[in-house]
C-alpha cells in the first residue's frame, strides 16, 4: 500500500501549490482517501476510478465509476491530480495539457501506453515532463517512503 502518509502529504501539497483551487479532479483514488482529504481541506472533488472501494458518501465528493482518458469530456476543476495512479499517469498529464488545466502527480511505476519502450523509473519521469507541451513543469519530494516525487504542472 506504501507510506500511510501519503495522501496527507499529497493533499497538503496540492493546497499549498494551488492556494486558488476550490475543485480537484482525483484520478485512480482507490479507496478515497485523497479526495476526502482534500475535501477536508475545503474543496470539492470529482473522483474517477476504474474500481471504487470508499466505503461510504462524502460531502464534497462524487465517485465515478470508469477507466480515466484524457478523451474524456472536460470535467470542470481547477486541478488534476493523481497518487500513485499507475496506467492513469500520463493520461493525467494528457488530460492537463488538453483541458489547460494544472496538474499534481506522484508517479509510482512505469505504466499505460506512454511507458512502452521507457525503461527506468527518471526516464519516465522525463517522459512524463514532455508530455506537457507548454506547461511550466517542476518536481516536488513528499517527505515519505516510497516513489515520492511530484510532478506539478501549470499552463
Amino acid at each position: 500500500m506504501g507510506d500511510i502518509k501519503r495522501n496527507l502529504l499529497m493533499s497538503t501539497l496540492i493546497v499549498k501549490q494551488f492556494p486558488k483551487a476550490k475543485s480537484a479532479l482525483v484520478i485512480a483514488d482507490g479507496q478515497g482517501d485523497l479526495a476526502n482529504r482534500l475535501a477536508n481541506k475545503g474543496l470539492s472533488c470529482v473522483v474517477i476510478e476504474k474500481k471504487p472501494r470508499q466505503n461510504h458518501v462524502r460531502k464534497n465528493v462524487d465517485y465515478r465509476s470508469g477507466v480515466f482518458s484524457y478523451l474524456m469530456k472536460p470535467i470542470l476543476a481547477d486541478v488534476i491530480v493523481g497518487m500513485h495512479p499507475d496506467e492513469a499517469t500520463a493520461e493525467i498529464i494528457r488530460y492537463a495539457v488538453k483541458n489547460k488545466i494544472p496538474f499534481a502527480v506522484c508517479p509510482c511505476c512505469v505504466k499505460g501506453d506512454a511507458a512502452k519502450g521507457v525503461h527506468g523509473y527518471m526516464k519516465w519521469l522525463n517522459k512524463l515532463k514532455s508530455l506537457a507541451k507548454g506547461f511550466d513543469v517542476y518536481t516536488l519530494q513528499l517527505k515519505m517512503t516510497g516513489k515520492n516525487i511530484v510532478l506539478v504542472g501549470k499552463p
